[in-house]
């Protein structure tokens, strides 16, 4: 079935998500040259990560918000803050789209979806982000919803190849 035909469902995360999101992440997150990742993160059991998810659901100021096409996950938004008095009114911003449903608009769904829970029903007051200079596709989808550049980190990325590349901070204020 081609992508374009299919109907996609956006949903918080739940505990039971553990194991699909795991696979998502095995799949789409690891090969992926424009995400940080490590193996620990695949390694998480789906125990371990169902009740991280838990703990995400029942936060006012993180939220992990999932794509699904049919039955099958295709993508995701996660926005993490510190738990400190200090940094809780920031979060971090995280998207991925699964490869076969990229330029179709779930990125700016998730996206739009993602930054209403944020003035709807979080505490944060500044959502930043980093991303690969090189990611022209990206940045442009950050700046579309307002996010600004506030500084370039020479060599801050090494792909997987070893090569050092820059990253953008981008953020965007509540």
């Amino acid at each position: 079935m081609n992508p374009e035909e299919i109907e996609v469902t956006l949903r918080e995360a739940i505990p039971t998500d553990a194991a699909q999101l795991l696979e998502f992440w095995r799949q789409e997150v690891l090969p992926c040259d424009f995400l940080v990742t490590d193996d620990f993160d695949a390694a998480i059991s789906p125990h371990i990560l169902a009740e991280e998810i838990a703990t995400i659901y029942e936060s006012d100021n993180n939220l992990l918000l999932l794509a699904f096409a049919d039955q099958d996950l295709v993508g995701y938004l996660r926005i993490a803050a510190e738990q400190s008095y200090q940094r809780g009114h920031v979060g971090e911003l995280g998207i991925i789209v699964s490869e076969k449903f990229r330029h179709q608009g779930l990125g700016q769904a998730l996206m739009t979806a993602g930054l209403d829970w944020v003035v709807e029903e979080s505490q944060l007051k500044r959502v930043e982000l980093y991303v690969q200079k090189r990611n022209k596709v990206a940045q442009k989808l950050y700046e579309h919803f307002d996010f600004k550049t506030e500084g370039e980190l020479p060599d801050s990325f090494r792909r997987k190849d070893g090569q050092l590349i820059s990253t953008l901070l981008m953020a965007r204020l509540f």
